[in-house]
């Protein structure tokens, strides 16, 4: 049987609907740019999937005429919450702020709009969902989206590379990020929100129509939206010292370099002048034939200068530096220091967290071979490479002997040999690995420690 004509309630409650969620994720999607989980065609996918959906539930609800209002508000709620969590890659603390702040500025605009429609057309406000409640909807959220972007989500997004997970500092020490708990704050304005919507046990419609609890709303919310913007200010110094930090951890880098490569330099002048006096020594020796003598000088000339400590291991800058560290160290130790790596200058991961990665497992490898008695070594292996399906890894397998027994405790970290409590090296290379979606383990046996990392682009 052919349709005569369109429920005109239908309509106007479907394009309530598109007017209470559209122009948010035009909003979340604005403010997040760059920080998009996906693509630009996938994003605008799953944004008129969320609205296709909404709106088909809206159909069946108002055609069944199934009056479980709630069960529909959950739903609708879901669907657009779900929205900001699968298409926006922040710290989980701050998409909930996010939620819990368009939730509440949210219910003020259609507040407010109830009360101006009240305020000019009182006949057609008392009906419910209409044209005029529709025109007075678009009205308002033209003037105080706008103003929402510029008070609060303006420089929301991150100017870090990822806030999914704790920060690691230039010590290796794990930073618990801010949006931990700052979502409470908009969370507390929610639950007042509710407690002033159906506290005094007037009807919902009336408290909206009126004019005097609009204005106390707005007062309300106007503070809430000065402290709002105070978080995001705040949270906007946090991370730009945390690239303060990532900085000055490049330039440490970049000092380690300049003193190990000016300590070789100087070696080499100090050789250099004293050349004339050694081979008028090489002389004596080969006159007295004297070859205890000719060893001696040799392996002294050799321990003065290194000469057997290669100053490349691989590509990546910032790893080799690391490396050429720590195989002073050991040499300096009388420690076997073997390295094979084969990674390039440009991956997917940070500098700073590959500086942290390395100098962590190498520093607790040399530190462990230190205690030891016997043989002293430490095995690195690294190597950057592709699965079949094109997927980039970096592969770590660092082995060396150690003597001072260790424990577990009762979080499954292993304690430091050092000072007391968890050892942070460890802790930090297990953040750097969740972070990018990798494993590792570190596993004693014998008396050889061996870790091995695995990291994902």
């Amino acid at each position: 049987m052919p349709v005569d004509f369109i429920d005109p309630q239908l309509v106007q409650k479907l394009i309530y609907t598109f007017l209470c969620c559209f122009p948010y994720m035009v909003l979340i999607l604005y403010s997040f740019r760059g920080h998009w989980r996906f693509n630009k065609k996938v994003t605008f996918l799953i944004v008129f999937l969320c609205i296709t959906v909404d709106i088909t539930l809206i159909a069946v609800k108002l055609i069944t005429r199934n009056g479980n209002e709630v069960i529909w508000n959950i739903s609708t709620s879901v669907i657009y919450i779900g929205f900001i969590f699968v298409a926006i890659k922040e710290h989980i603390g701050k998409l909930i702020f996010t939620v819990l702040v368009l939730t509440n500025l949210g219910d003020f605009n259609i507040t407010c709009a109830k009360c101006i429609e009240g305020i000019f057309f009182r006949e057609q406000a008392l009906e419910g969902y209409n044209y005029t409640y529709l025109l007075m909807i678009a009205l308002v959220m033209t003037v105080v989206l706008p103003v929402i972007y510029l008070l609060i989500f303006k420089g929301i997004s991150s100017t870090i590379s990822d806030t999914s997970y704790d920060i690691i500092n230039e010590e290796g020490k794990r930073i618990k990020h801010p949006w931990r708990y700052l979502w409470l704050i908009p969370a507390v304005f929610y639950v007042f929100w509710m407690h002033q919507s159906f506290w005094d046990g007037r009807e919902l419609l009336e408290k909206k129509m009126d004019p005097m609890n609009t204005v106390y709303l707005f007062v309300i919310d106007a503070g809430s939206v000065l402290i709002y913007r105070t978080i995001i200010k705040t949270v906007d110094l946090f991370e730009n010292n945390l690239n303060l930090i990532a900085e000055n951890n490049a330039i440490s880098i970049q000092r380690l370099c300049y003193e190990n490569l000016n300590s070789r330099l100087e070696n080499m002048r100090r050789t250099r002048h004293d050349l004339r006096h050694h081979t008028a020594l090489l002389k004596e020796i080969r006159k007295s034939g004297d070859l205890s003598a000719l060893d001696e000088l040799i392996d002294m000339y050799t321990e003065q200068n290194s000469l057997d400590q290669p100053l490349v291991f691989c590509e990546n800058e910032t790893v080799n530096i690391v490396i050429a560290y720590y195989s002073e160290i050991a040499y300096k130790n009388n420690i076997s220091f073997s390295v094979k790596t084969d990674i390039p200058e440009d991956i997917f991961i940070d500098k700073k967290e590959l500086a942290v990665l390395f100098g962590n497992i190498l520093e607790n490898a040399c530190d462990a071979c230190k205690d030891a008695d016997r043989e002293r070594f430490v095995d690195l292996a690294a190597a950057f490479k592709t699965t079949a399906s094109g997927k980039h890894y970096l592969s770590i397998s660092l082995k060396n002997s150690f003597a001072t027994e260790t424990s577990i405790g009762d979080n499954g970290v292993f304690r430091s040999t050092k000072h007391e409590g968890d050892g942070i090296g460890i802790s930090s290379v297990q953040t750097i690995t969740k972070k990018y979606g990798g494993v590792c383990s570190f596993t004693p046996e014998g008396k050889i420690f061996t870790v091995s990392v695995i990291l994902y682009e």
